[in-house]
């Protein structure tokens, strides 16, 4: 049986913690389902990580063990080796962790653990196995470009400009030195392809599949699901009560927007905006059957290509009607005008919201053929033999 380290960030792993513990949970899941013996690798970064052992209770069926770091945070270069390292070596100039004691931890705890494969999910873990000696196979679970968002955050100052210069030479050395990739987004999954001429996988995040019979309420509600945490989601959400929610609630007087996810990491902007009687703030929802109905509708208003949407499956599980932007779901091929609203920007979003608020029909249609998608794609069954066999060809 061959054996895993699968390097995270020392955080909850959960299905319905966020984006990135969801895809964390996936990965485990459908590794334990083809028999691997996986070890965790719990690391904390920073101040902001902290290692608590029940993260991981929901995720214990499927590792064998559980090790957590605390890595040596390193310091600046020095002024006479800024300019040298920012030209020749992009890595240490903009991730101070990469340092001979970090390198050194990850490269005897491979050995003595007796490793197969080393998964690193997101990029700091990656970054770290990358400037490793490590003779095992290595993979890269990628969650976005961090050159690319970094970018999306507010006007680019030119220092910004340059340190997503560095960042994106970082990231287009990793993609190259590993020997393969793994993407839950189709798009980023080729470009990767294209970059590295290494093996890159699609694998969209998986998730349970809801049994019980869920009924739709009696009026319809527009649904925006994620947390503040993420870019997509906190920008996405307040262009959308910009652009589009003034013009719905004046068309449709009973049209209502929960908002679900912690709004904890909003900007003041956007949680002033959420002040609206006719917004429902919900925050984080342990269980979601109670608030995410069939037939509701489910935006996506978030207008680039970037990473993956983690909640598009999550919706089509509970049977939710989407009306999406068609550059925020470029990641999934199966999302088409079959199964979802795709909208060319956020203005149509407005008009599509519009016409189909009170359309019983085409709401029942979208979200019954939505949950078809669903099991044909986002479940551990349908994706398991992908990925087997994608690991056969990096350890065989």
């Amino acid at each position: 049986m061959k054996q895993i380290l699968f390097i995270v960030n020392a955080e909850e792993i959960s299905p319905n913690a966020n984006g990135g513990a969801a895809v964390l949970y996936s990965h485990l899941e459908l590794l334990s389902a083809l028999d691997y013996k996986v070890i965790l690798l719990a690391v904390e970064w920073n101040s902001s990580y902290s290692f608590k052992e029940e993260d991981y209770n929901e995720v214990k069926p499927f590792i064998t063990e559980i090790v957590h770091y605390k890595v040596d945070e390193g310091k600046r270069k020095r002024r006479l080796n800024w300019l040298y390292h920012a030209i020749f070596k992009p890595t240490e100039f903009e991730y101070f962790f990469v340092n001979k004691k970090n390198t050194t931890y990850l490269q005897d705890l491979v050995a003595r653990k007796s490793i197969d494969i080393v998964w690193c999910e997101w990029r700091w873990s990656a970054i770290l196995a990358m400037k490793t000696q490590l003779s095992v196979p290595k993979i890269y679970s990628h969650h976005d470009w961090e050159y690319k968002l970094s970018l999306l955050r507010g006007k680019p100052s030119l220092n910004k400009k340059f340190h997503s210069f560095q960042k994106k030479r970082v990231e287009f050395q990793m993609v190259r030195t590993f020997d393969a990739c793994i993407s839950g987004s189709k798009t980023e999954s080729d470009e990767i392809k294209s970059i590295s001429q290494k093996p890159a996988l699609y694998l969209p995040t998986t998730y349970k599949a809801i049994e019980t019979t869920l009924e739709p309420h009696e009026k319809t509600s527009i649904v925006h699901l994620g947390g503040m945490g993420t870019t997509a989601n906190r920008l996405g959400l307040e262009r959308f009560l910009d652009v589009c929610w003034n013009s719905i609630k004046s068309e449709i007087p009973t049209a209502k927007l929960k908002v679900i996810g912690s709004v904890t990491k909003a900007h003041d902007s956007l949680k002033r905006k959420l002040e609206d009687n006719r917004i429902q703030s919900l925050g984080f929802v342990e269980d979601l059957n109670t608030v995410l109905f069939p037939e509701d509708i489910h935006i996506v208003p978030w207008e680039y290509n970037t990473g993956t949407r983690t909640r598009i499956p999550v919706a089509l599980n509970h049977e939710q009607v989407l009306v999406v932007t068609r550059e925020s779901v470029r990641c999934y091929p199966e999302i088409t005008e079959e199964n979802a609203i795709l909208c060319d920007d956020l203005d149509e979003m407005k008009e599509q919201i519009i016409h189909l608020y009170s359309n019983r029909e085409k709401l029942h249609l979208l979200g019954t053929k939505g949950k078809q998608t669903f099991i044909d794609n986002y479940t551990v069954p349908s994706q398991l033999n992908k990925l087997g066999d994608f690991l056969k060809t990096i350890h065989s």
